[in-house]
């Protein structure tokens, strides 16, 4: 693969902020996005009553949200989200529905709708004061026995229950949305994915993907680089399934902001999370095989590549139409609580909340082992790929590399890169030799 001299310079500049990145990006997510979101989400669930939102601000905020300004900056709140729930049920009627119009107008509409909603969080955060503002809405539970692995990631029993939508062109991609049952249990809860291939030229493979905690790429008007998975495959002929993951987006637990039921619970809640999510990538998985008629693969990137790899060790107690081909793993780790308390989680409170809510040493390590990866992998380990951080604070190197020596990994598999845990997937918008490598193994 060559690479331009913008790229390369690029690559060289991820080289040299790849050991401050993560503790920078961190802090700032620390300071301003988590309380901004817990303010914002608290103004969403308060139903247009300021005076229910004010009351369970801290003390701190109260005064400022009573004044004009703070006022103004809550009815943007709650102005925006209707306007945003308007856009969401018109492009539902015409992308899910299948009723007559321009899904991909919608869809423009949609996001654009809930981009703006999204803003007014900081607007409201500036308003009012972020200063003692809580980080999550806690639903910690009191310590229990871990859940039975097998059971709680098993394939669901009905494969075929997905529903696809009108297919439409968006610049040099095919699309079409799909819809499922929920495997959350919540109420009118719906599964979501996005099928994405090229318009021209053929299919060579597909893939599901799964994507960060907090990245909310159904909402977002315009995609990074770093994350439009999307083109990336398309561009080497593979057909992408998006899943919107439980707890996200379109799929946003109501009074929470995207991903925050991931930490407000853990360990139960990360687990059910990443359950859902792999039964319900079972079926897409399941769905892409008959469409494209074409190998499938799984691909996860952080709070996904969780899932991923226990799909990669469980799959082989799967339908066979559910199995994955290959797998890809984005800045993973076999030790799911390791990441519950590491630098992430603890800026959020994680262990202290887990603390507070009883939770002993003992406990953890015992969901430690429950949650652990399968001693060998059921996709062959030479159909597998890592892409890992050196200097990842969040998913350590270290964890990554024990895994992928106990499953075998071939090292002509593994992209090392010096990254942290924030900045690794946006190389994969420069340097596509690991989705080449990805693409290999599926086709193969």
């Amino acid at each position: 693969m060559q690479l331009s001299l913008s790229n390369r310079m690029a690559l060289l500049g991820f080289d040299v902020l790849g050991r401050v990145a993560d503790p920078v990006l961190i802090g700032l997510l620390r300071r301003n996005h988590f309380p901004s979101a817990r303010m914002w989400a608290a103004a969403n669930a308060s139903d247009g009553d300021i005076e229910a939102f004010i009351a369970g601000l801290p003390d701190s905020a109260r005064r400022r949200a009573s004044g004009a300004v703070g006022r103004r900056a809550y009815r943007a709140v709650i102005d925006l989200g209707e306007a945003a729930a308007d856009a969401n049920a018109r492009w539902r009627a015409l992308a899910l529905d299948g009723l007559p119009g321009d899904p991909a107008g919608a869809e423009t509409d949609r996001r654009r709708a809930a981009s703006r909603h999204l803003a007014s969080a900081a607007g409201l955060a500036a308003a009012v004061g972020r200063r003692d503002a809580p980080l999550v809405a806690w639903r910690m539970r009191k310590p229990a026995p871990p859940p039975d692995l097998r059971a709680l990631f098993r394939a669901p029993d009905d494969l075929s229950a997905v529903r696809a939508g009108p297919i439409y062109r968006e610049g040099g991609m095919m699309r079409q949305w799909l819809s499922a049952t929920s495997e959350t249990g919540l109420p009118e809860d719906v599964s979501l994915a996005r099928v994405s291939w090229p318009a021209e030229g053929e299919v060579r493979a597909a893939t599901v993907v799964g994507s960060g905690v907090g990245v909310e790429w159904d909402l977002y008007v315009r995609m990074r680089r770093d994350y439009d998975f999307a083109a990336a495959f398309a561009a080497i002929g593979i057909a992408s399934i998006e899943l919107v993951s439980p707890g996200h987006g379109l799929r946003a637990t109501p009074g929470m902001y995207g991903g925050e039921p991931f930490f407000a619970g853990a360990p139960c809640s990360s687990a059910e999370l990443l359950a859902a999510q792999s039964r319900e990538a079972a079926r897409y998985i399941a769905w892409a095989r008959d469409r494209f008629d074409r190998p499938v693969g799984i691909f996860g990137v952080s709070m996904s590549s969780f899932a991923t790899q226990l799909i990669l060790g469980l799959a082989g107690d799967w339908p066979e139409a559910a199995r994955p081909n290959a797998g890809c793993l984005v800045a993973h780790s076999p030790d799911l609580m390791g990441v519950v308390g590491g630098k992430l989680a603890g800026a959020l409170g994680v262990p202290k909340a887990l603390a507070d809510a009883g939770w002993a040493t003992e406990d953890l390590e015992a969901w430690r082992g429950a949650l652990s990866p399968a001693p060998a992998p059921a996709t062959p380990a030479d159909k597998i790929i890592s892409i890992a951080g050196r200097y990842d604070g969040v998913t350590p190197f270290g964890d990554a590399v024990t895994l992928l020596d106990a499953w075998g990994v071939p090292a002509a598999n593994r992209f090392a890169w010096r990254h942290g845990h924030m900045t690794l997937p946006s190389r994969l918008g420069i340097d596509r030799r690991p989705l080449t490598a990805y693409l290999e193994k599926l086709a193969s």
